[in-house]
């Protein structure tokens, strides 16, 4: 409410007690009780000042100097020694100081004029004129009532008028609760009720004459309470400029009230006047009449023109209002724009959640949650779950660039939609790896359904100025009453496509419950091949490679075996395809390869044999392979030129792409330290003289899918294989048959000039220490022929 914290303006409640019980009960004591407040206004008024700021303090010294010059001029004593008229002049100039130093301190110059201001204030003053025309103005034009200080009761009545329009601009301009701004107003209520009061009970020269106890006295003592209480409030604040607000351009309730005051009484009170001085039937009436007239009908045109004035703010303000709808409407057109742009991007990117950004197909997450559903179904229901992938896609995108793989993909996708069935999901999960989900129909109908699809994607496709063609491998889930997670599905699923892939790609085939145990045995077998390598179970066997005219040993090929501690034993085809899968290949490669050429360095000069090792497309395309050869060599005295090198005919072919260039490199500078390069397993990869001739390859190796021919009756696979014997003589490469089972193979092999045979037909693999006995004695039985080859040394 108030920046006064001091405890002494509490005595105000006291102080007027004190002055109203005087007035009741004994009104000769008023003037004392008056020169006791002037004192006390001093007192309290200096310690006050003393706290004010500069501003202001000659503004407090006035008011506090002319209250307690006022309350000193009520007393009788006051009154007797001053004679008339000096005594009226002396309290009307004190009373002129008091309204002064009230305009200064409410700080009324701060409120800023306007018209509102004017017009309020001018009502309300012009209404309050009224009854001052009606009770006392008119009757100091009266002969019969002048006196010699009617000048100065006019005085009065004007600087009253200057109150009351003081009290009423600050009433309708400010909003302040400061509390001593509050008192400074109740002290000019105060003298302003006690005059009105003193003059409607005395007449107009009431205020002029002088009576203990009457209300312009009392009036006087209670404003010097206010004033004084004022002060100590004042006293402790720094500054109240910011206490003022306008609320001019506010119209409150009570304001309009006030004006309807105003405009119902005013007519009344001459009338009233009139009626209680018996003049309304005489010419006397005339003035009272005309004046109160004009100032009623100056009342009702500031009224008339308040509320148009009020009228054209009600306007200004509806068309703000308009222009804020307005603008509210836009942007709440603008927000409804935020929002659906906002709802468009939240469906965008929960289409982007669930959706392939390059072929617009569902993504694995929707995939998964569409196979769900599909797995909780009722049972009797059959789906199936089929998981594509493109066979040698990577070759694409290392050969042509991955913007023709993207064209690729979405060309493919493309073909999967047309494929599928209506309610069927397809989807990409990533790479060139597609997912379709066959939600009706039989279990024959999703078998059909996967071999369609398989060959539409396949074929040829047109890109750009290129023409690929392109095959799929594909697994195959029947999902019919059993109940399976998706999870679950999709490793099963991906259990087949492996199986397909590992079949000779380029068809699909359907999950069965044994591959997940092969599975199983693969994980198995992965841990445990990690830990064999730390603890040295892989070991080195050899098998003899054998000149077939006189059945010695020649060379050895070196074959990897694993003995566990148990004596468990896992067949080389099981841990060498899952240390290719999990990358460890490579690590059980460099173990055989220095194994070997320690142990072949003990048997080449004593036997002139000569070693040779498998080596991995993974550990070939290692770009230091070539330094580890010459490193394991460096290691052992075992001569270049005893060590061959077997590769696979798929692994030297894609040898001659560019991506295999650096694979290449290795092989020749390993050959011009003479080191020879077999490929193994001719024929059941290119077998293309365009790729024979261009591959360093020094040995072939015939398959023994092809020797096993030589057994059967049909003329054709023995001259098949003849064929590759010829073949092999006529580039300049030795030719050896693995596989050799039988006495008939051995014959046919040597009747076809084939000089080299390896297989079960001459010795099992065995161990380091067994192979020695083998060597220095024939391995053919009874069978001798006159064909000798020696591939102890290069040829020349």
């Amino acid at each position: 409410m108030s920046d006064c914290k001091s405890s002494g303006w509490l005595v105000v409640p006291g102080a007027v007690a004190v002055i109203a019980l005087t007035a009741v009960f004994r009104p000769d004591y008023s003037g004392i009780a008056g020169l006791f407040l002037a004192f006390g206004v001093v007192i309290i008024g200096s310690y006050a000042v003393a706290h004010h700021t500069a501003v202001h303090r000659l503004a407090w010294l006035v008011l506090l100097v002319s209250t307690a010059v006022n309350l000193v001029l009520s007393t009788d004593e006051a009154r007797a020694k001053l004679p008339m008229p000096l005594w009226p002049a002396a309290s009307l100039i004190i009373y002129a100081a008091f309204l002064v130093a009230i305009i200064v301190l409410l700080n009324v110059r701060q409120v800023r004029p306007s018209e509102h201001n004017f017009m309020d204030t001018g009502i309300v003053a012009a209404g309050l004129l009224i009854i001052g025309w009606t009770f006392v103005l008119r009757r100091l034009g009266d002969p019969a009532a002048q006196t010699d200080h009617m000048g100065i009761d006019g005085g009065f009545l004007l600087l009253d008028l200057v109150m009351v329009a003081l009290l009423v601009r600050i009433a309708f301009t400010t909003s302040s609760r400061n509390l001593a701004r509050a008192l400074l107003a109740a002290a000019g209520v105060a003298l302003l009720v006690g005059h009105i009061t003193t003059v409607i009970r005395g007449g107009p020269d009431a205020l002029t004459a002088f009576s203990p106890g009457d209300p312009a006295q009392i009036a006087g003592q209670l404003s010097a309470v206010c004033v004084a209480a004022a002060s100590l409030c004042e006293g402790r604040r720094r500054s109240d400029a910011a206490a003022v607000h306008s609320t001019a351009a506010t119209f409150p309730i009570w304001r309009l009230a006030v004006f309807v005051a105003v405009a119902l009484i005013a007519p009344f009170v001459p009338v009233v006047g009139l009626l209680s001085s018996e003049d309304l039937v005489t010419a006397k009436a005339a003035p009272a009449l005309i004046g109160s007239a004009a100032l009623t009908c100056l009342v009702m045109v500031l009224l008339v023109m308040r509320l148009a004035n009020f009228a054209h703010l009600a306007v200004r303000r509806a068309d703000a209002l308009n222009s804020q709808s307005a603008v509210m409407l836009t942007q709440a057109a603008a927000l409804q724009e935020a929002l659906d742009e906002q709802h468009a991007l939240q469906d965008v990117l929960a289409h982007r959640a669930l959706h392939d950004p390059l072929t617009g197909l569902a993504n694995r997450s929707l995939l998964s949650e569409r196979l769900t559903r599909v797995t909780r179904r009722e049972t009797g229901s059959v789906a199936g779950l089929l998981l594509i992938d493109l066979d040698g896609f990577k070759e694409v995108n290392d050969t042509l660039g991955h913007p023709v793989g993207d064209d690729l993909l979405t060309r493919v996708a493309h073909r999967l939609i047309r494929a599928g069935g209506h309610d069927d999901v397809v989807a990409r999960l990533g790479g060139d790896e597609f997912a379709v989900l066959i939600t009706d129909g039989s279990a024959h109908d999703s078998r059909m359904t996967a071999q369609r699809v398989i060959e539409i994607i396949s074929g040829t496709y047109d890109l750009g100025d290129r023409r690929l063609t392109i095959t799929a491998s594909a697994g195959l889930l029947i999902l019919g009453s059993g109940r399976i997670d998706a999870a679950a599905a999709l490793r099963d699923v991906d259990l087949a496509l492996y199986a397909a892939k590992r079949a000779g790609r380029n068809q699909v085939v359907e999950f069965r419950p044994a591959m997940r145990e092969s599975r199983v045995r693969h994980a198995e077998i992965a841990a445990d091949v990690r830990s064999a390598l730390e603890r040295n179970e892989l070991s080195v066997h050899y098998q003899p490679i054998v000149d077939l005219a006189t059945g010695h040993t020649v060379a050895l090929e070196a074959l990897m075996r694993w003995h566990m501690r148990d004596d468990k034993r896992v067949t080389p085809t099981e841990f060498i395809a899952v240390a290719e899968d999990v990358g460890l290949i490579g690590d059980v490669g460099s173990e055989v390869l220095r194994t070997a050429v320690r142990q072949a360095s003990l048997w080449h000069a004593p036997y002139q044999l000569t070693v040779a090792v498998n080596i991995s497309g993974r550990q070939l395309a290692t770009p230091n392979f070539a330094g580890e050869v010459l490193d394991a060599l460096d290691a052992s005295p075992l001569a270049p030129t005893a060590l061959i090198l077997e590769i696979t005919e798929s692994v030297l072919v894609d040898a001659t792409n560019p991506a295999g260039t650096p694979v290449m490199s290795s092989l020749q500078i390993l050959r011009e330290q003479g080191i020879r390069i077999a490929v193994d397993d001719f024929g059941t990869g290119y077998s293309s003289l365009a790729y024979l001739r261009r591959l360093p390859i020094d040995i072939l190796k015939i398959d023994q899918l092809f020797t096993s021919i030589l057994d059967s009756p049909s003329e054709h696979g023995i001259r098949f294989v003849g064929a590759i014997v010829e073949l092999g003589a006529s580039l300049g490469m030795t030719v050896i048959a693995e596989g050799v089972e039988t006495p008939r193979q051995v014959d046919l092999l040597q009747k076809m000039g084939c000089p080299l045979g390896q297989g079960f037909y001459f010795a099992h693999p065995c161990s380091s220490s067994e192979v020695t006995s083998l060597f220095g004695k024939s391995l053919l039985g009874d069978t001798q022929h006159a064909v000798t080859q020696d591939i102890s040394h290069p040829k020349s």
